[in-house]
């Protein structure tokens, strides 16, 4: 058996604060319309070759922005944004 050291906190301890992802970023980044636009169908071709997790890994991105990104692409207004 091994053996697991458990910390008893006093019901009004704190916690230590989470720590953000190895390697992620600690700010949101913003994504622009042309960006998303551009990630979005890069996406759907790697996702052709069965590569979608992949291409999200590789650029630091969530599923969310990529569902976001088709929604707002086929309701014309990522079409409409330009990137300054």
């Amino acid at each position: 058996m091994s053996s697991t050291s458990l910390t008893a906190l006093r019901e009004n301890a704190r916690m230590n604060k989470p720590r953000p992802r190895a390697g992620g970023s600690t700010l949101k980044e913003v994504v622009h319309s042309a960006q998303k636009l551009d990630h979005v169908t890069a996406y759907e071709a790697a996702m052709q070759q069965g590569d979608g997790g992949a291409y999200l890994r590789a650029n630091g991105l969530y599923s969310s922005l990529i569902c976001d990104g088709r929604r707002q692409r086929d309701a014309g207004v990522l079409a409409e944004k330009k990137h300054r």
